[in-house]
């Protein structure tokens, strides 16, 4: 066995430990991000590359006593080596912590757990191995033992993300089985209750669409759904497990498109008797590659209703439409707003915006209805149309389902109209805000081409002062996303006052839209940061009267810079 002093062997310790230490804390930031990836390897890798987010702050520190070892032995190399590992942890240490800072914190999942302790196993065996191999290959040379052991820490930390992607590969048909277990429960739970399952998909407008349908139902027959915008196969799994009741008789399930073959697993889960198309869009168009590949992804729920069932599609979408003649059913529905389509079931017309909602009319089997909502902007009212289509179709009165429609309030960040001072655009942190009233209309929560325009279209039509736009663009567009980013700009140079670009995800379309569009450039800004942004509003520019859109606020997968 070779024979090592003291200093050295202490070396190894300090250098081992404080990689560690650095393992624990890094890894977690990256699960951060890892988990906003939905636990998706090659997805995640990707962004990791995009993003640079290698390590760029402890793994150069290791160079200094890397470098030092060839001129320092025993306790003098030593001391340099604590020193710089020290420095190296409190930088680490001082990042923020992904269980608190974020838009979207880490979430500490029993799969996050899983995956975290394994990569964790993972790194202490590779440290164990390559350090015995070290040691023992070193053959008592002290300079090359601490040579050896700084270029593994080195390496050590650069692949910090590639150990919770084994860890995630490993866990893989743990995970499926167990998922598959919960999901068995799930469908032992319908299979008691029975309910009629109505699933809606879409590009868009799935989770309004829902929450509306659920509760013009649920006005006349006990009704369940998942909150919010779960539409996964677990997270629909187990709110099946701990929410649903004997006494439901709908069942309204949001069906998320992840890859082709995942709404027919979902359909698996909960068959659907009827169901809701909303769009085929361009949503998501960079994880698919193609409309045709979507449009496949959609129509499995179209292709899961029986031929005695209920489909309801938007007449105004060729694709769904063309869904609707694919697949029919014994009732076929078509809403929509397109005045020279003769062939809607139903539609909505003589639409009026205002400041306190929209005023339309809807002609629905030989009847015209009246009908006022909160809501606002075509896609809201598109989703309003299909959940009325759908609920008149599975029995509730039209005239019910107008009641609920016009007590229906905005989700949170969907085209939310909001009035109050100046103040409630950021938190100013102790620097006055401007004084007077603004009308915010929050359209954070995403954002597409068609959403974009008409969150524009109302942003233009509600009275007020000068019309100002905040955005970073749109995302999962794939080749198309320059291009649309482009247009909305263009459009927006002729509604807005003032624009602010928010990261650098879209910003050289955005800029080349505004431009285009004929905005001075006086008239547009560019920010890091959403908040950087909302903060300059609400201290420096905005004045009574004004009208803020808000439109789209990415995850911190795409807005800022990442440091590691």
């Amino acid at each position: 066995m070779p024979s090592y002093s003291l200093p050295a062997v202490l070396v190894i310790c300090v250098v081992t430990a404080a990689g560690l230490l650095v393992f624990l804390k890094r890894s977690l930031r990256y699960l951060q991000y890892f988990q906003q990836e939905e636990y998706e390897n090659g997805r995640f890798f990707n962004w990791y590359l995009a993003n640079k987010a290698w390590d760029k702050i402890a793994s150069p520190l290791v160079l200094i006593p890397l470098l030092a070892a060839f001129f320092l032995k025993g306790w003098l190399l030593l001391v340099v080596a604590i020193i710089i590992e020290g420095i190296a942890l409190f930088l680490v240490f001082s990042e923020e912590d992904p269980l608190k800072a974020g838009k979207l914190t880490l979430k500490m999942t029993d799969r996050v757990k899983r995956i975290h302790r394994l990569a964790t196993l993972f790194y202490v065996l590779a440290v164990a191995a390559l350090t015995a191999a070290v040691f023992y290959g070193a053959g008592g040379a002290e300079t090359n033992l601490a040579v050896a052991i700084l270029i593994i820490q080195f390496l050590l930390i650069q692949s910090i993300p590639l150990w919770l992607l084994f860890s995630n590969a490993a866990l893989d048909p743990y995970e499926k089985s167990l998922q598959e277990n919960f999901a068995n429960q799930a469908r032992a739970v319908l299979k008691d209750i029975d309910p009629t399952v109505i699933g809606i998909t879409g590009s868009y407008g799935k989770t309004s669409t829902k929450i509306l349908l659920k509760d013009i139902i649920g006005a006349v027959y006990p009704t369940f759904s998942t909150p919010g915008s779960v539409n996964t196969y677990m997270g629909v799994t187990r709110k099946i497990r701990e929410e649903m009741k004997p006494e439901h008789k709908f069942a309204v399930i949001e069906m998320g498109a992840y890859y082709e073959g995942s709404i027919k697993r979902m359909c698996s889960l909960t068959p659907p008797r009827c169901g809701i198309v909303t769009t085929v869009g361009l949503a998501h168009l960079e994880r698919f590659g193609s409309q045709e590949t979507i449009y496949r992804a959609k129509s499995e729920l179209a292709q899961a209703i029986p031929e005695d069932g209920v489909l309801v599609v938007n007449g105004d979408n060729a694709y769904t439409r063309k869904m609707a003649l694919e697949f029919p059913k014994k009732t076929t529905l078509l809403y929509g707003m397109d005045s020279d389509s003769a062939d809607l079931d139903a539609r909505m017309f003589d639409i009026n915006y205002g400041e306190e909602g929209t005023s339309f009319k809807i002609s629905f089997k030989g009847e015209v209805h009246e009908g006022f909502t909160r809501l606002l902007g075509r896609p809201m009212l598109e989703n309003v149309l299909g959940a009325f289509t759908m609920a008149c179709a599975v029995g509730v009165p039209p005239e019910v389902a107008l009641a609920v429609i016009r007590n229906a309030k905005p989700e949170s960040n969907r085209l939310e109209l909001q009035r109050g001072q100046i103040g409630i655009l950021a938190h100013t942190n102790g620097t006055p805000p401007q004084e007077g009233n603004i009308i915010r209309l929050n359209d954070a929560y995403n954002s597409n081409p068609v959403g974009f325009g008409a969150a524009l279209e109302v942003l233009a039509q509600i009275p007020g002062g000068r019309k100002i736009l905040v955005t970073p663009g749109m995302i999962e567009l794939g080749e198309m996303q320059f291009k649309e980013n482009k247009a909305c700009a263009r459009n927006a140079a002729s509604v807005c006052d003032f624009v602010l670009v928010i990261g650098d995800t879209n910003s050289e379309a955005l800029l080349e839209g505004l431009k285009e569009g004929g905005l001075a450039e006086e008239k547009y800004r560019s920010f890091r940061e959403m908040k950087e942004a909302l903060y300059f509003l609400a201290t420096e520019y905005c004045r009574s009267g004004d009208v803020v859109l808000i439109e789209n606020d990415l995850p911190d997968l795409y807005e800022g810079v990442v440091k590691f």
